[in-house]
């Protein structure tokens, strides 16, 4: 696997200080406006993404860039109307689910669909020449000869008033309404809706509403200070001590392309959702592939539960473009991950929390209950490092992952791997027993001893 400069798992991601600083946000604004491009720009709710969104235009003003800005909207109402619009790119300024100091710039493609690897690693490279300052993108995006020479500061004030600059109105009334034509109504049931007081704070409850949900919301207000602060997908037990008895309760990150279920009092992940989807997609005959896209992380339980429905798991490393990319070759309608990203084709190419979390209501409807899902135990921690890739090829690692395998291979499942977002390891073990308490206190700490220096 080629190793990338900028991009991770997710797009450019990192402390939002830095990314200013290291002016990333311009540098990806030139590279992508090597040509008369057409690029729709949106925004969280962060402090930081006003400041970041002030940089990516003047580098795409800089180049040669038409530039439409709606404002603050959530990552999967982006992918929507850059579809509609068809853009050549699209940018959203967000960090999704992590804490608030956070940011980075999710780019799409031509009408809105996810950069491949190969796309992603031709702008990463293209980043990487104009920061040197000694090339620029030519029409075809490759490097070419030539020098850039830095020009006056353009003000974010007069953004408006330049010709190459839209301000896009009325894109969150079109992604509702798109949204809810998608769907049956929903009188009566009561849902309770934690929206991390990101994107979703007012839009989502509107949506729910408008198809006829009885609708509580919590975290409810837009507010860059405490987006996903024990709150939000990545914080379940705030919903799940919030919803009553005779609701279903949904939690989304901060820029909305993920949601993570509660259900009689715990948890439904991602993996318990592909579950119940892919028992109503198998009911509608779109599983005609008989097989549902995962990613390395889902749960083996999921792969036993569809078993029993004729069904394979097929799984591909984390992160929904690489789902996307194997649902798109195989033309299959259904995948996703563990983390509340799933990606249903036939409604959306990227994920999106409001669309997935009333497929789950359909499913509700349309078989009277969601299906159980007791997934194997699974150890989840991080390891604080750096440069998590040198981290986890050093001798010293390696020997340590070494010891747990020998004493673990036949107890359960290993997956290491480097953070595409943050500075960590990512460490998790699937144990195929349910004493697995004792198991995971020991690889723990097999693992954890000694850090290592960098």
């Amino acid at each position: 696997m080629v190793r990338m400069r900028y991009f991770g798992t997710d797009g450019i991601r990192g402390k939002a200080d830095a990314l200013l600083e290291e002016e990333l946000p311009y540098w990806l604004g030139r590279a992508l406006a090597f040509k008369e491009s057409k690029v729709i720009v949106a925004r969280d709710v962060r402090l930081s993404s006003l400041d970041i969104e002030k940089q990516l235009c003047k580098g795409l003003l800089d180049g040669r860039a038409q530039i439409w800005l709606t404002g603050v909207l959530p990552t999967p109402a982006l992918a929507y109307i850059a579809s509609k619009e068809k853009a050549d790119y699209a940018v959203m300024i967000t960090a999704s689910h992590n804490p608030p100091e956070f940011n980075g710039l999710k780019v799409f493609g031509k009408c809105g669909k996810k950069l491949s690897f190969n796309e992603e690693k031709n702008l990463d490279g293209a980043i990487v020449a104009l920061r040197v300052g000694t090339t620029e993108i030519s029409d075809d995006g490759v490097a070419a000869d030539g020098c850039y020479e830095e020009d006056s500061h353009l003000q974010y004030e007069i953004f408006a008033n330049n010709h190459r600059v839209r301000i896009a109105s009325g894109a969150e009334q079109l992604y509702a309404e798109h949204v809810s034509s998608m769907f049956p109504r929903f009188d009566g049931i009561k849902v309770c809706l934690d929206c991390a007081h990101g994107c979703y704070a007012t839009l989502a409850p509107k949506i729910f509403e408008s198809l006829g949900a009885k609708v509580r919301a919590i975290h409810n207000t837009r507010d860059g200070a405490l987006v996903n602060v024990n709150c939000g997908s990545t914080h379940i037990k705030a919903l799940i001590d919030e919803v009553k008895p005779g609701e279903i309760g949904f939690a989304f990150d901060g820029d909305g392309d993920r949601v993570i279920a509660a259900v009689d009092g715990k948890p439904y992940d991602g993996d318990a959702i592909l579950l119940a989807l892919s028992t109503l997609y198998r009911i509608q005959g779109k599983l005609r592939k008989k097989f549902v896209v995962g990613t390395i992380l889902t749960n083996s339980r999921l792969q036993r539960e569809l078993a029993f429905q004729n069904t394979a798991l097929v799984r591909t490393d984390v992160g929904d473009k690489h789902v996307l990319e194997a649902l798109i070759n195989s033309n299959c309608p259904l995948g996703g991950e563990k983390s509340g990203h799933v990606i249903m084709t036939d409604r959306a190419l990227t994920g999106d929390g409001v669309i997935t979390a009333l497929a789950l209501l359909e499913v509700k409807k349309t078989i009277g209950s969601l299906p159980r899902f007791v997934p194997y135990p699974m150890l989840e921690f991080n390891i604080e490092a750096e440069h998590p890739e040198d981290y986890i090829s050093s001798a010293e690692f390696e020997a340590k992952l070494k010891l747990v395998k020998l004493k673990y291979n036949k107890k359960g499942r290993l997956i290491v791997r480097p953070s595409g977002t943050e500075p960590f390891v990512r460490v998790a073990f699937e144990c195929f027993s349910q004493e697995a308490e004792p198991v995971f206190a020991d690889i723990k700490r097999m693992l954890s001893a000694q850090r290592l220096s960098e």
